[in-house]
């Protein structure tokens, strides 16, 4: 298969290099061009959507083959950008026919593809070489016409699906006057949310084919949302609305209550069937969930003040219990050099190489580049790691290594970031592994 493969490419190749013979004609323009195959038909018009074959490149490179897009590129086909440009040659075709255009390669990526450079690899005033076969093209009002139709039929099928999966699935249960089939799995207690209120629900989300698209449960952590505040569906809102605290439901919500011949993504089509478990945990006014949050946040806020005012003392303790006597940096790095490097001096702007091992005080290791088995890369001195990193990591050669000790104002500061808590002063094991200049 790969030979094969390498063959189509060479194929290509000399169809490119072929095309650069003579037996091209210039318009006033000065675009290039030959047709292979020529009809006697309508062109298309600017505006069009034209469906075409395409091949293009430079006298020795392969960029693009649309062969590998099974029903070609189709899209509104432009006005010229420019004298002499691709668009301009198409506007020559009728449908059916094959050509071969010769335009400017600067031009192509600067105005056409809007590249900020023209690459590397293009010489300057080098032309490039499009291979075209225009295999279809619709006015703007046909395009509309075909989209609608295909919608039609998505719509048409999605319904013969949905009746499919009802009868499969042996489900009986009559569709609400909204269209919503309510099949409840568990009955709750006492009374239904009410608009405004905050519920806590578990949602599993699915397509009618299985296609799991959202889990509370895989997430581990419930959803709370204000009702009457539509989040999702108007399938999905309808449904909760009859739950009761502690009630569970699955929910079929068919294209209308759903998404409708909106597709969202490339995992929900036009015109798909939602089907929703749902479980309602719990409800509380507005009122209530604003207190709670505010006491939440007083809770935070509180903590970090305490974690704020202790940093210092944990990490004096830390430094006594493991007799670090070394003098801190202005910055308050403590840098403890174990062995010292024989190599290359880092220095700001190279690209460096270190292992390490990431700890806080009381010995959590929170990340290690020496679990990973893969050494962390970043340039120095430009603000890609903490700044106690790039301080220390300055003061080492390769080979050499060093525990440093990071205060949170040289680290991560009042933010968490994964296990490392806000205010944390941080500890690492590292090792200067390789220094290179930049390219």
């Amino acid at each position: 298969m790969k030979h094969l493969k390498n063959i189509a490419v060479l194929v290509m190749a000399v169809l490119l290099l072929s095309s650069c013979g003579s037996d091209y004609k210039k318009t006033e323009t000065g675009l290039e061009y030959k047709f292979f195959v020529q009809n006697d038909g309508e062109k298309p018009n600017v505006g069009d959507f034209i469906t075409i074959d395409m091949l293009y490149g430079t006298v020795d490179t392969v960029l693009f083959d649309s062969k590998k897009i099974p029903d070609g590129l189709t899209f509104p086909l432009d006005s010229p950008y420019y004298k002499g440009d691709l668009f301009e040659g198409i506007l020559m075709m009728s449908k059916g026919d094959s050509a071969s255009f010769k335009v400017s390669a600067d031009s192509f990526y600067l105005i056409i593809a809007r590249a900020p450079a023209v690459p590397e690899f293009i010489t300057p005033g080098e032309k490039m070489t499009f291979e075209v076969k225009l295999k279809d093209f619709m006015s703007q009002e046909q395009k509309q016409m075909q989209d609608a139709a295909a919608l039609e039929t998505m719509k048409h099928d999605a319904e013969v699906q949905l009746k499919s999966y009802l009868e499969e699935s042996n489900i009986t249960t009559t569709a609400l006057e909204s269209g919503l089939i309510f099949i409840e799995e568990e009955k709750g207690s006492g009374r239904q949310p009410k608009i405004d209120e905050m519920v806590t629900i578990e949602l599993v989300v699915n397509l009618l084919d299985g296609t799991k698209i959202f889990s509370t449960v895989d997430r581990g952590e419930p959803f709370e949302y204000q009702y009457g505040q539509k989040f999702d569906t108007d399938g999905l809102e309808e449904g909760v609305g009859m739950l009761r605290k502690g009630g569970k439901a699955t929910l079929i919500v068919p294209h209308h209550l759903a998404y409708g011949a909106e597709a969202k993504g490339q995992t929900i089509p036009p015109y798909a069937t939602i089907v929703y478990e749902v479980e309602l945990l719990s409800m509380r006014s507005k009122e209530v969930y604003d207190k709670e949050r505010e006491e939440q946040q007083a809770e935070m806020a509180a903590q970090q003040e305490v974690r704020k005012n202790s940093e210092k003392s944990l990490r004096d303790k830390y430094l006594a219990d493991n007799g670090i006597t070394v003098t801190p940096t202005a910055s308050g790095l403590y840098f403890v050099e174990i062995e010292e490097g024989t190599g290359t001096q880092a220095m700001a702007g190279n690209i460096v190489k270190v292992h390490y091992t990431g700890k806080l005080l009381d010995g959590t290791v929170f990340d290690s580049s020496i679990e990973r088995g893969q050494p962390y890369e970043f340039p120095l001195g430009k603000g890609n790691v903490i700044k106690g990193w790039d301080e220390a990591i300055a003061m080492m050669k390769v080979g050499g290594k060093a525990t440093l000790v990071i205060p949170s104002d040289m680290a991560y500061g009042e933010r968490d970031s994964g296990t490392i808590p806000p205010y944390s002063t941080l500890v690492f094991d590292v090792e200067l592994m390789d220094v290179q200049p930049v390219q």
